[in-house]
């Protein structure tokens, strides 16, 4: 148990007497759930952390207008609902599935305040996970300008991401993403085919799938720095 605690980001650099504590006087939901089940929704208060042990997740973010979405592969180790705790906003920004039979160690916002007033470095953990988070989110907005079709196409989907690797689906028309990019769709859909072509997406009926989104990525630096 003590292990599996100190593999998760927020109880990093505790000593063995305070997980001991923790594990004695605080309340930690430890489950596990199948395939399918429902861990959090979008636009839901978010009154608990989520932390994922072992397994993946699905997450589908909708935009803002539900006219087009998102769905990526999450491994573990995966922290959910540290951004939307406290602040403005509190709800979460997406809705997770298990993948596969997935572990997690649930804790109320309740519980959690009560570890961040006790254990100072638990502070730090927080503050250290959600300052990397911002820096990875900020990172694409000082990317070099992208000189082809193909490469806007692939820093749109970049801004609009969770993790920047790993399966992704995007369930969006092409009419659409030409709008999002000003361009003609006929456009758009002649660079889509030109990455099938590479082997970097699948494209079906509004929607298009990218196997190793890293791989598009990739080419996408590689034609800027050329």
């Amino acid at each position: 148990m003590f292990d599996i605690l100190l593999a998760l980001p927020l109880f990093q650099g505790l000593g063995h007497g305070d997980l001991t504590r923790i594990l004695e006087s605080t309340h930690l939901e430890f489950v596990t759930i199948e395939p399918g089940e429902t861990i959090c929704q979008q636009d839901a208060t978010c009154d608990r952390l989520i932390f994922v042990i072992d397994g993946t997740l699905t997450a589908h973010t909708l935009s803002a207008d539900r006219s087009w979405g998102v769905t990526e592969h999450l491994h573990q180790p995966t922290l959910v609902g540290l951004d939307v705790l406290y602040g403005r906003r509190r709800t979460f920004a997406f809705t997770a599935k298990a993948l596969t039979r997935t572990k997690l160690l649930v804790v109320d916002k309740r519980t959690m305040g009560a570890l961040f007033r006790y254990f100072e470095v638990m502070q730090i953990n927080a503050l250290n996970y959600l300052t990397s988070e911002l820096a990875r989110r900020d990172a694409p907005l000082w990317l070099p300008a992208a000189m082809t079709l193909e490469a806007r196409i692939i820093h749109f989907c970049r801004l609009h991401l969770l993790r920047p690797a790993g399966y992704k689906r995007f369930d969006i028309s092409q009419r659409a993403l030409g709008e999002y990019l000003g361009e003609d769709p006929r456009y758009v859909a002649k660079a889509l085919r030109r990455m099938e072509q590479d082997e970097l997406l699948i494209r079906h009926r509004r929607c298009v799938e990218f196997p190793a989104f890293e791989k598009a990525l990739n080419q996408a630096y590689n034609s800027a720095s050329t």
